[in-house]
């Protein structure tokens, strides 16, 4: 069953599932899929060649596959793919992509989007992520898995932000973060690991590991890539090695304190 409210507005040829929930002075644009079990509150617009998977729920007043805040826009057929089980809350603005990229924006399963949040054009996000309030992700930004990026936080365009890692709020992000690190300050450096967000979800073993390599790579006053390449011919640790190679692979360097 569809409850779509009177005075909302859902345009034909807009697809919407089952179990869909559309608030008051709510709008769907034609192109929108809304999945099964989605459920938009009041006031909220989705927007464009928009795909939202099924729970995902929207708060009020968030404009949600708008065209992309950027001057190259020329009104092409560019898409925004929203996973399952996100929350959106007030005042979320998420963009599609731009022909400069891939024409898409994509985000993943199960995250959460606080108050004034902004994705925009091209980024690509994971799963079970969390970004504050007035958090904002730039153009062709990519977050792993499991980031915590506080509130009043800007990530620059391009930058990359490995899985579980967590941004301190009020920071700025010029730079890649390595995964399973903890980054804080304006601009933000590398401070420590992400103890607290590791802990809960690895094994001790892995927090070990992590742990040792962390200070071998960052503590030992040697250059960062050299350090990361000899490690992941040595460590037989899985989470190891992806730290190690975001460090070698990284295209616009990491912030770190020097000690």
């Amino acid at each position: 069953m569809v409850l779509i409210h009177p005075t909302a507005i859902v345009e034909e040829g807009a697809k919407l599932g089952i179990d869909v929930e559309i608030g008051p002075y709510s709008i769907v644009k034609k192109d929108v899929t809304l999945g099964d079990g989605v459920k938009l509150h009041s006031h909220v617009l989705v927007d464009g060649n928009t795909t939202i998977g099924e729970k995902t729920e929207i708060y009020p007043f968030s404009a949600v596959g708008t065209a992309p805040q950027d001057l190259s826009y020329k009104g092409e057929d560019v898409r925004l793919i929203i996973g399952k089980n996100n929350i959106i809350r007030e005042n979320v603005l998420i963009n599609p992509g731009t022909m400069k990229d891939n024409g898409e924006t994509i985000i993943g399963d199960n995250n959460l989007f606080m108050g004034s949040t902004h994705v925009a054009h091209d980024a690509i996000l994971g799963n079970n992520i969390v970004m504050v309030n007035q958090s904002m992700v730039a153009g062709h930004v990519v977050v792993g898995d499991g980031v915590i990026i506080g509130g009043s936080t800007p990530i620059h365009q391009f930058v990359k932000l490995g899985e579980y890692c967590m941004i301190g709020g009020a920071g700025a992000v010029a730079q890649d973060i390595p995964p399973y690190c903890l980054a804080e300050g304006n601009r933000a450096d590398v401070k420590s690991l992400n103890l607290v967000g590791i802990r809960r979800k690895f094994e001790k073993s892995d927090v070990s590991a992590l742990l040792s390599a962390y200070k071998t790579i960052f503590r030992t006053g040697k250059n960062i890539k050299d350090v990361a390449e000899e490690l992941i011919a040595q460590s037989d640790n899985e989470k190891v090695k992806k730290l190690c190679d975001f460090i070698i692979t990284t295209k616009r360097g990491i912030p770190y304190e020097r000690k």
